[in-house]
């Protein structure tokens, strides 16, 4: 293994304490076992880390990184690293990454491209390695305000202060696997040890998972820390002590059926107010919340001691918690210990949903004072954790107590309970008047069948408002569903439309009883916004099927952003006329057109991403990208009103390697597009990518398209270039559709 010699610019000062030794991809040296990637030294190297930096050290995503030894970041250091870096560890206690008082972390992942700590080995197990400390200077409890404490794996590290708000840097889409390797009994890493870090961190999407010890431990201080996953660490899943004054929200943790704990007493959460409660006494105790979590035991062979567990004098604030699974739980909640019991205002609110528990062991309302268990706690959502890939057995997000149907006709105002199962079980209807709320982190599903449908009416409104941490989900009642199973989601709004006069209505496609259109371009049928439809566009004939989702003339009052559409029948989305805005939308193999407009759409679609997976194949004649038609099936070529619309930052995107795209873009039958800012791409066959021409009539004069080729499967003939068509730009630099909006899919682009 060759060294590298690092620019004196860059790294002269550090390379006398820290390891930053390299070898390229075609050296035979034993560097090249690792994986992931990393900085200091060219790009594309395996690199040495550890030791003390010297200078601030920024990674390289490019490269391979190989954490042999321990890398301190002492005061006034930073170490960066970007997004899509993977480290991994080789084994060992003395393996592990510490950020001193005063220095920082800078780890930005994204959901799409998380940073990543683990073991340099394919075998690994829990404990493989220590993990990641964090030491600021915010309070920890003590004899007198700024008391210090030592850091547990190294005492030669402390810390603790008065700063509440010390920034110790930022961690974001960060995993930690096969962390906490043992010193003695007594002595051992976490996943995550936050000592005395305070509130100016940022420390959001964490997915730590088999490791030793807890999987994250509060030593005192003031971080805030949201969405967080554990699953199958050895002892507790959340663990305060110390005085920790901060917010742990949207916390999951599991142990699966194969689980099994080398400790004497594991449990979900174990809070101390002080350190080991040999200070009752202490100014400072543990005063924290936790907001939105789930606890979880499936192990078949491991008891949980406690799932949750507040003692020695630490208070605890505890809202919306669940506690399930099918593994034995000896105490839901235990609030004492030999060396002091929980504060006083300590208060929970809980639904025990798990099978292994008997009444005796919940401690139930009265046994506690502020312990309320509950029905209707829903717990941490899942769908905030697709980034990290893990399947969450049943996929439920919310613990069902019943199951129904959704009634067919809905004319008052309908707000959905998330302790509730729903179903659509044939068509369900929004009456003009009537107002259907769904909340955020709720699943509805269907029963199969063209007839199964939700359709708001003209003067309904639907309000779907999930978050990027718990979207709505509408999908069908088959874990085992194709495409097409069920029907959809129709909205139809007072907007005008195209036709022969001002205010021309249209009749539904899937059921003509159901009229559309209207002279109220700002007519408002509600908001959707964080939505999933899966598994729609059932088909009753080849002219007469659903799409994922039907705008038929809504209005521009209408709030519709956030929303995937995958595996569909038909056209993921549909515009029959209207002039609603759509943003951030990505729709990923749906059988016929991503994007369709027609009679008379004048609205926005921004953010927009088409996908076709390498597996992907059609059953449809002519699929495309974007199918666009001035006026309804070309048969109104004189009506007033055609279409007239705009598209803002657009990919289509072939990756099928079965599936031939008839066009990327087809604008046609009068219609006028405005196009900017578009990237057509993949490795699939693309006949045409832009065609503006077509027997019932061409695209208006006015279209204009600025466009990206990068589809590896296209000759030039098929670009059609600058010059062929007026207004049309085939150039380089245009981006696209940004994929990081789609992080809370959890589908990676």
């Amino acid at each position: 293994m060759r060294k590298l010699f690092l620019s004196a610019l860059a790294f002269a000062a550090m390379a006398s304490a820290v390891t930053l030794t390299s070898c390229s991809d075609d050296d035979n040296g034993d560097g090249g076992n690792g994986g992931g990637n990393g900085g200091g030294g060219q790009a594309g190297q395996t690199v040495q880390l550890g030791g003390r930096l010297t200078e601030s050290l920024t990674l390289d995503a490019s490269n391979q990184y190989i954490l042999s030894g321990a890398l301190i970041v002492p005061e006034g250091m930073t170490l960066t690293i970007p997004a899509g870096t993977t480290v991994r560890a080789q084994q060992g206690f003395g393996n592990y990454v510490l950020v001193e008082r005063g220095g920082k972390i800078m780890a930005n992942g994204t959901a799409d491209k998380p940073v990543v700590f683990t073991a340099n080995s394919d075998n690994a197990t829990s404990g493989f390695w220590g993990g990641l400390i964090i030491n600021g200077r915010a309070p920890i409890s003590g004899a007198a305000a700024g008391t210090e404490g030592l850091t547990e794996i190294n005492n030669d590290y402390r810390y603790g202060g008065t700063d509440a708000a010390d920034n110790s840097g930022v961690l974001s889409y960060v995993e930690l696997h096969y962390t906490g390797a043992r010193n003695t009994a007594d002595i051992e890493h976490n996943g995550l040890t936050l000592n005395a870090v305070g509130s100016g961190t940022q420390i959001s999407n964490i997915y730590i998972t088999e490791g030793a010890d807890d999987a994250i431990e509060f030593f005192g201080g003031s971080v805030n820390v949201s969405n967080l996953l554990a699953v199958n660490c050895d002892d507790d899943m959340f663990d305060f002590t110390q005085g920790y004054t901060g917010t742990l929200a949207n916390c999951y943790g599991i142990w699966e059926s194969s689980f099994t704990s080398t400790e004497e007493d594991p449990r979900g959460v174990e809070a101390d107010g002080n350190l080991d409660g040999n200070g009752p006494d202490h100014i400072g105790q543990s005063d924290f919340r936790i907001e939105n979590m789930t606890i979880v035991n499936n192990a078949s062979a491991q008891a949980m001691q406690d799932a949750i567990k507040i003692r020695r004098g630490a208070t605890a604030h505890i809202t919306n918690a669940l506690v399930s699974g099918s593994g034995e739980i000896q105490n839901v909640i235990d609030l004492t210990d030999g060396k002091g019991g929980a504060g006083s205002a300590t208060e929970i609110s809980l639904t025990v949903a798990a099978a292994n528990v008997s009444d005796s062991q919940v401690k139930a309302d009265g046994q506690y004072d502020g312990v309320r268990i509950e029905s209707g706690r829903t717990g941490c959502p899942t769908g905030i954790f697709g980034w990290t890939g893990y399947e969450f057995a049943g996929g439920s997000e919310t613990p069902v107590q019943k199951e129904e149907n959704l009634p067919t006709l809905i004319t008052g105002d309908l707000t959905l309970d998330p302790a509730v199962q729903y179903y659509i079980d044939g068509p369900v209807v929004v009456a003009e008047g009537g107002r259907l709320t769904i909340p955020a982190g709720m699943t509805v599903k269907a029963r199969q069948g063209f007839g199964s449908y939700l359709l708001v009416e003209r003067g309904g409104q639907i309000f779907a408002q999930g978050t990027a941490e718990a979207p709505v989900t509408f999908t069908a009642d088959n874990p085992t569903a194709t495409r097409g199973y069920w029907g959809g989601l129709i909205i139809n709004g007072r907007a005008p439309i195209s036709g022969a006069t001002a205010g021309t209505e249209g009749l539904t496609e899937i059921n003509n009883d159901y009229r559309y259109g209207g002279t109220d371009a700002a007519d408002n049928s509600g908001t959707l916004t964080y939505v999933r439809i899966l598994y729609s566009g059932a088909r009753n004939t080849a002219d007469i099927e659903h799409n994922g989702l039907t705008l038929n003339a809504v209005g521009s009052g209408t709030t519709i952003s956030n929303i995937c559409i995958a595996n569909g029948a038909d056209d993921a989305i549909e515009f029959f006329g209207g002039s609603v805005n759509v943003s951030n939308l990505l729709a990923v193999d749906c059988d016929d057109d991503m994007f369709d407009f027609t009679q008379g759409y004048t609205g926005t679609l921004s953010n927009c991403y088409g996908r076709w997976t390498a597996s992907f194949t059609s059953t449809e004649e002519d699929p495309r990208g974007v199918e666009a038609d001035g006026n309804l099936d070309g048969n109104g070529p004189d009506h007033i009103g055609q279409s007239d619309f705009r598209i803002e930052n657009m990919t289509i995107d072939n990756a099928s390697t079965a599936q031939a795209m008839q066009d990327a873009i087809k604008i046609r039958r009068g219609a006028t597009a405005h196009i900017t800012n578009a990237l057509v791409m993949g490795s699939g066959e693309i006949q045409n990518v832009i065609d503006l021409t077509d027997g019932r009539g061409g695209a208006g004069a006015a279209t204009e398209i600025s466009l990206t080729v990068a589809a590896a499967n296209v000759s030039d003939s098929q670009v059609k270039a600058d010059g062929q068509y007026d207004g049309v730009r085939i150039e380089s630099g245009r981006t696209g559709c940004p994929t990081d909006i789609f992080g809370w899919t959890g589908i990676a682009l």
